[in-house]
């Protein structure tokens, strides 16, 4: 006889727990993030099937990705089982972010599995040498693959709750973003 298989269930970011340290580094690289891309916005939550057109959450999304699929960049719609490659969109008020259609336009990227990231970010460090070009502002700008990985690590990071503000080094010039250097409670300090 067979057992109906429920619904799979993901951890919500607000249900993850973080240290107060952790918390500090996260809420530090959206405050950086926000100065450098003012009124941006993420959005996971709108892409939607080419076959059927139902509008997929993140979550569904995610649940459609095949775990350890490292060239499988599409995700399966749980309406009607299409396989197809998910986007989200990236845009800010800056008029000089640039997007898929050029200066002051939205941002598509493909939004990709953490499996399928990081099969792709091993090969930017073993073409280029290492993590600095990942680091370096150049990489993030533009609409190119380049841009798409750096913001599916943004994505990834912000999803699980994980400090990202190391990958916004390369757009402070000769300065190293840190934290208080107790990283106590009661220090708000940042050094930049």
């Amino acid at each position: 006889r067979r057992r109906k298989v429920s619904n799979t269930t993901l951890t919500k970011k607000k249900n993850l727990a973080t240290s107060n340290a952790i918390t500090k580094q996260i809420e530090l690289g959206e405050s950086l993030l926000e100065s450098l891309y003012p009124g941006i916005v993420i959005d996971t939550e709108s892409d939607s099937c080419p076959k059927c057109a139902q509008v997929l959450s993140n979550d569904e999304i995610i649940v459609g990705w095949t775990p350890c699929a490292s060239k499988e960049y599409q995700t399966t719609c749980p309406s009607c089982k299409n396989k197809f490659v998910p986007k989200f969109s990236v845009s800010c008020k800056n008029p000089e972010f640039v997007g898929s259609q050029g200066k002051g336009t939205t941002l598509f990227c493909d939004y990709l599995s953490p499996w399928v990231l990081l099969r792709e970010i091993r090969g930017v460090m073993n073409a280029s040498g290492g993590f600095d070009k990942i680091l370096d502002e150049k990489f993030r700008s533009g609409s190119d693959i380049n841009a798409t990985l750096w913001w599916n690590m943004i994505v990834t990071f912000d999803r699980f709750k994980l400090p990202y503000i190391f990958l916004l080094q390369g757009s402070f010039k000769n300065q190293l973003i840190l934290p208080s250097p107790t990283l106590n409670e009661s220090s708000n300090d940042v050094y930049i």
